[in-house]
């Protein structure tokens, strides 16, 4: 029955009981105070809360066109969550792709900057794991052409660039509370708008669905139940639950956030945040006590950044196949990344907008290559000396 998670998002039972007994007594109240929690957190003129991360990037698709006054050619990472592409999918927006670097899981520049040329006036950058990508090079190439650029801090949370948190950075942010993110609601995103944009844009959102606020709970209390190692194999061990896949997940409508998610939002900050403290701690172990070995890379991380690292990433040659025994990194946590690019998607390249098509070789190296080591906090010392001997047998065949 013992599996790690990959990912631990932490719940309490008590803020599970404290969430319920608000969305009941206050509903609207609830999601209003944490709007004004994430504004504050983040820096932001205005939060809009959404039913998830994928719904709030869709948003920021949607207003961004406001702003510009036309449906502009979004720029997106080649290798990033899939959900990426669903967003951009459902707002309608013209696709075109950039390479990402693998060194350093951030855009690679050359690309990014083509697909400017050819007419990107989005650009959408997506950190992964909680690696910052280097905000101030992103900047300077995207200023020439006016372009916007959103940013998709789903995965950011417990990460810094220059002394500010991701999901502060940029004139329109997004940030997840998904099950497997680092600060959770069991559910929701919120889009984050800053300086003239968050005044003049229309970014109402439909109310959400009685029946949403009750599959949040049953959620809310089967991830505080069953979220441990020593159950998780039991839900690990059903195929239709999907846990771990990558799929392309068609897009959904946008709609309120579910007032239980923004209970469980305000309730689970203080622990996300502590959590996100242990992550780097345990991260900094592995990095001090990785093995010398060929195959093995880590990744870079821009001067002055403090990585989240929801996951940790590894560049490992031969990916999952060069673990001695693959059973048994499943079973510490290890696990692939995501399986292909987005430029593999049909639905993403029905929106592609015309031109030539690239090979993107980081993107597709990476999708090869990147394997996730957890950081969490139920990671016991004896799974931290598991993983590490089976780094130290990897082989790159």
């Amino acid at each position: 029955m013992r599996h790690q998670l990959p990912v631990y998002s932490p719940i309490s039972l008590r803020g599970i009981c404290s969430a319920t007994s608000e969305v009941a007594a206050r509903r609207t109240a609830v999601i209003q105070s944490a709007a004004r929690l994430l504004e504050r957190t983040y820096n932001a003129d205005r939060a809009v809360l959404c039913g998830s991360g994928t719904q709030a990037l869709r948003l920021a698709l949607r207003v961004t066109a406001q702003w510009l006054g036309s449906l502009p050619v979004a720029a997106l990472p080649v290798f990033t969550c899939y959900d990426v592409g669903t967003a951009a999918v459902g707002a309608g927006s013209p696709v075109m792709l950039y390479d990402i670097d693998p060194g350093t899981l951030g855009p690679d520049i050359a690309s990014l900057r083509q697909a400017l040329e050819s007419g990107a006036r989005v650009v959408v950058v997506s950190p992964l794991y909680g690696v910052p990508l280097d905000w101030g090079a992103v900047c300077d190439c995207v200023a020439p052409y006016a372009a916007v650029i959103i940013e998709d801090a789903a995965q950011g949370h417990g990460a810094s660039w220059q002394g500010r948190p991701l999901g502060s950075l940029g004139q329109v942010s997004v940030v997840s509370f998904g099950r497997g993110k680092g600060w959770t609601g069991m559910g929701g995103g919120a889009l984050l708008l800053r300086g003239e944009i968050a005044a003049t844009v229309d970014a109402r959102v439909a109310g959400s669905a009685f029946g949403v606020e009750l599959k949040t709970m049953v959620n809310a209390t089967a991830q505080w139940a069953l979220g441990r190692p020593s159950l998780y194999g039991l839900p690990a061990s059903i195929p239709w639950l999907g846990l771990g896949e990558t799929i392309y997940k068609k897009p959904a409508a946008v709609h309120q956030i579910a007032t239980t998610s923004a209970a469980l939002i305000m309730h689970s900050q203080a622990t996300a945040f502590a959590e996100a403290a242990a992550r780097r701690a345990r991260a900094a172990e592995l990095l001090g006590r990785l093995p010398a070995r060929p195959g093995i890379r880590t990744i870079e991380v821009p001067d002055g950044s403090v990585p989240g690292y929801l996951r940790f990433p590894l560049r490992l040659a031969g990916g999952m196949s060069g673990f001695s025994s693959r059973t048994q990194a499943q079973r510490l946590g290890i696990a692939p990344s995501y399986p292909t690019t987005l430029s593999a998607l049909e639905a993403v390249q029905q929106q592609m907008a015309a031109g030539r098509r690239n090979q993107w070789l980081g993107g597709e190296e990476l999708s090869r290559q990147l394997v996730t080591v957890p950081t969490h906090t139920r990671l016991t010392e004896a799974d931290r000396a598991g993983v590490l001997r089976l780094l130290d047998t990897y082989s790159e065949r």
